[in-house]
């Protein structure tokens, strides 16, 4: 069967494609809380858990879970993830006076 002269696969798309399964935005349920990031900042840090489950080197995007709704999920403390979110974005963490849940963040960020 003869492909005909509208049906071509420009050789760069089909490489971007290829190399980087994930969308720029990617959507994530972690414990529940929905979190919208930019694929970028979640492999930002290679070596992190994130940076591995998120990286574009392997189709990891077949290896995670997904909620009903089509997003990545993570089961984790839903409300904790957005201060290790805040560190991959900023690369500093700003916790509110008299913060009570230290060692469960301590916890979560040595995971990720």
């Amino acid at each position: 069967m003869a492909l005909s002269g509208n049906c071509r696969t420009n050789p760069k798309e089909l490489q971007a494609s290829v190399q980087n399964s994930f969308p720029d935005v990617v959507e994530l349920n972690v414990g529940g809380q929905v979190y919208y990031t930019r694929h970028s900042t979640l492999v930002g840090t290679p070596n992190s858990l994130l940076g591995k489950l998120f990286s574009s080197k392997k189709d990891a995007s077949n290896d995670l879970a997904r909620d009903p709704k089509g997003r990545y999920f993570i089961d984790r403390d839903g409300f904790l993830f957005r201060y290790v979110l805040d560190y991959l974005r900023d690369k500093q963490v700003v916790l509110p006076d008299h913060f009570p849940e230290k060692g469960r963040l301590r916890k979560e960020a040595e995971y990720f």
